[in-house]
């Protein structure tokens, strides 16, 4: 299963925030109704994430324990555009890419981890680990002991110096410069956004609004290469699970407004 949110903060049209995994996986979605997958994939759209996560929890709520047993993984995106991005990947095993990040999915999120890990070391792009901090629709399947992954290209955090030299931007500003604001639209500047901030940016990236079309491309690659592994088999993650009740839950931290 493949989500993301489709809602936006009252602020702001959100063509970021979650315009972009929104458009994401129904690029992938699209692309995957003309072959024949093995598996059963479902695609979900989430009402109400930026109210408290209502749609994805109110969703796994309402299946039966066999429904929930049913979903094998879950792969959410929610802001896979960011203007100013940065490459995660969910860190399913809570090693946080040598730094203990302390929250873990259920057994089989690493196997998710290492499989979009391996997709860009392939495709020779930098990437790196971000936290499941409760914030965005991974949360419900997770409680539910639900393998998850995904990716993240960054909301209010401060790209560093590091990142920079990695992935290009610009170092001190913001991953999303507007995140949760007006701004966070076709018109950046016009809505408010720092004009030569954007400037540079969109020199360097081609941004599109307030999408990085750089990031954009090379993630719904990435979602296709998952959706698609994952749509043949989902042996990778099942084999070696422990038993489990379905609804058992797992450490993770919710309840923060999402991103």
């Amino acid at each position: 299963m493949a989500g993301a949110h489709l809602d936006s903060v009252l602020a702001g049209p959100g063509i970021n925030d979650n315009g972009s995994g929104s458009a994401a996986i129904l690029a992938v979605a699209l692309r995957l109704a003309t072959f024949e997958p093995v598996n059963q994939v479902r695609f979900a759209w989430w009402s109400a994430e930026e109210l408290g996560l209502v749609g994805s929890t109110y969703y796994v709520n309402s299946l039966t324990d066999e429904e929930r047993g049913d979903i094998k993984l879950y792969l959410n995106f929610d802001m896979v555009g960011s203007p100013n991005f940065v490459r995660s990947v969910y860190d399913g095993d809570g090693d946080g890419d040598g730094s203990d990040f302390g929250l873990v999915g259920p057994p089989g999120s690493d196997d998710i981890e290492a499989l979009f890990n391996d997709h860009f070391a392939d495709e020779t792009l930098p990437f790196q680990a971000t936290a499941f901090s409760g914030r965005s629709d991974y949360q419900a399947f997770i409680n539910n002991g639900i393998p998850a992954g995904g990716l993240f290209t960054g909301a209010e955090g401060i790209k560093t110096e590091e990142e920079a030299a990695l992935y290009g931007g610009v170092a001190g500003e913001q991953y999303d410069p507007c995140y949760h604001q007006a701004c966070d639209s076709r018109t950046p500047v016009q809505d408010g956004a720092d004009a030569s901030l954007y400037a540079a940016l969109a020199a360097e990236y081609g941004l599109i609004g307030n999408v990085n079309p750089v990031a954009l491309d090379t993630n719904v690659d990435a979602i296709a290469h998952a959706v698609g592994t994952y749509a043949v088999s989902t042996a990778s993650v099942t084999e070696s699970l422990p038993t489990v009740s379905a609804t058992a839950p797992v450490p993770g931290q919710a309840g923060d407004l999402a991103s």
